[in-house]
């Protein structure tokens, strides 16, 4: 009957998401600061690495860099868009039990969400807190039908 509300899913691709990305932007950088320092011919006779294949190194260094920060950013599209189906499914559970116009977030508290909720004649309860069960139906405390103050 109501959607379930996933709070944790996009919290956790987002730090993820940041991690990788700052993970994957230092590699790559570092695999470009020593694929420059190659080609100048800065690291001839004391370089730890003076192979042949030295700038074949560091350019799979800056591919491998390149995954992770395209994984960063995959992750922090993913934390967008799951946010976005969070939000409407707290708009939809909160509009199939309570007949409300929409549902405006301010702050999560745990798993209550503190918000201004527009009726349908245009009225709106400023600061209502919506709890949620874990089927995702919301429990409103306050009387809705009175005009708000």
């Amino acid at each position: 009957m109501y959607e379930p509300i996933d709070l944790q899913t996009s919290l956790v691709a987002q730090g993820m998401g940041v991690l990788l990305a700052i993970i994957g932007l230092a590699v790559v950088a570092h695999g470009m600061w020593r694929r420059k320092r190659y080609r100048a011919h800065l690291d001839d006779q004391d370089a730890r690495y003076a192979g042949p294949d030295r700038l074949k190194d560091a350019t799979r260094e800056i591919v491998a860099g390149a995954v992770v920060l395209f994984l960063g950013a995959a992750a922090l599209v993913f934390a967008v868009f799951e946010t976005q189906a969070s939000n409407q499914a707290v708009q939809d559970n909160v509009a199939a039990k309570y007949g409300v116009e929409s549902v405006v977030g301010k702050e999560w508290i745990g798993n209550a969400l503190r918000s201004d909720v527009t009726m349908p004649d245009g009225s709106v309860h400023h600061d209502v807190l919506i709890t949620f069960e874990e089927s995702g139906e919301p429990q409103i405390s306050r009387d809705l039908t009175q005009t708000p103050e």
